[in-house]
């Protein structure tokens, strides 16, 4: 039962909603020195998320994000920021009982959740001439559950909860071409009272909850030319403990879990106002029972003035 419930696990709770393209990439907070007052940022990102292992999933991420700034001397100000994903996932499940036999093939598609990410910054310049200047910020990312969800499959888009992830930035540009950012957050879900768990019977919902994920983020940068940049991200999510309420009383599913990564940037400053971004990112460490995935992916910005 306890590898049923650990199968089971991973396959509900594979991170379907294009959660990646919420995470800030390289330089995402400095451009509150470069956007104008009113001025509109507009993304697409499109990713391919993959593992392979005992746990095997391929999935293709889109997301849509558009952002309006507002500035007031040193002071940004972002009352509208919104990401919409688009998911199509395939989870490559093993029989529990018979787990060198083959695999059945489980696949969600549709729109994930709608995240909100307000922000409020601010900055500092040390040398105009050089570019020279700090910055900081926060942001509390609110995901709201408005994806694809149906309460009688394992594999879904949505997270079928509320999460709140507040983000405290700190960065600097140094000797004109280089940056460094500093991101830490923590999450707080929750509860997804319609979450499908196996039993002896077949199956049957019940409420899932989970304590609160920390993460952090550290970014370098470094301009190669005018139009050519580079960077590379450490990043790292906790995962909370979870557990489901059942008539039996609570049942842990899942201890305190984390997740280590990597993520590579190259950026073409297509124009003035165009930038495209390409990207790979592999897990470099993960807990015991974690499958490490990776991704790669483009994203397209373009600014409004």
């Amino acid at each position: 039962m306890k590898r049923a419930l650990l199968a089971v696990l991973f396959v509900s709770l594979l991170p379907a909603s294009g959660a990646e393209a919420q995470q800030p990439d390289l330089r995402d907070y400095e451009a509150g020195f470069y956007v104008p007052h009113r001025g509109v940022i507009t993304n697409v990102y499109l990713r391919h998320v993959s593992a392979s292992g005992d746990r095997d999933f391929s999935q293709i991420q889109a997301a849509f994000r558009a952002t309006y700034v507002l500035k007031f001397g040193e002071l940004v100000v972002v009352p509208f920021d919104v990401s919409l994903p688009v998911v199509d996932v395939t989870v490559f499940q093993a029989d529990p009982a018979a787990p060198t036999g083959p695999k059945t093939a489980l696949r969600a598609s549709g729109v994930g959740d709608v995240t909100y990410i307000p922000t409020i910054g601010y900055g500092l310049v040390q040398n105009a001439e050089d570019h020279t200047h700090t910055w900081f910020a926060f942001t509390p990312y609110v995901t709201l559950p408005t994806g694809t969800y149906d309460n009688t499959r394992f594999v879904n888009i949505s997270g079928n909860r509320w999460v709140v992830r507040p983000q405290l930035v700190a960065g600097q540009r140094f000797l004109k071409a280089f940056t460094v950012e500093a991101m830490v957050n923590m999450a707080f879900q929750g509860d997804n009272d319609e979450f499908l768990l196996p039993t002896a019977n077949g199956a049957a919902q019940v409420t899932l909850s989970q304590a609160p994920s920390f993460g952090g983020i550290f970014h370098l940068g470094m301009d190669l030319s005018p139009t050519f940049f580079t960077g590379v991200g450490y990043l790292i999510d906790a995962a909370g403990r979870r557990a489901v309420e059942t008539p039996a009383g609570e049942l842990e599913i899942a201890s305190r879990q984390t997740v280590q990564s990597l993520r590579l940037t190259m950026g073409i400053r297509l124009e003035k106002a165009s930038t495209l971004m390409l990207q790979f990112q592999p897990d470099i460490g993960a807990s015991e029972g974690m499958t490490k995935s990776q991704f790669v992916g483009a994203r397209f910005t373009h600014v409004f003035f």
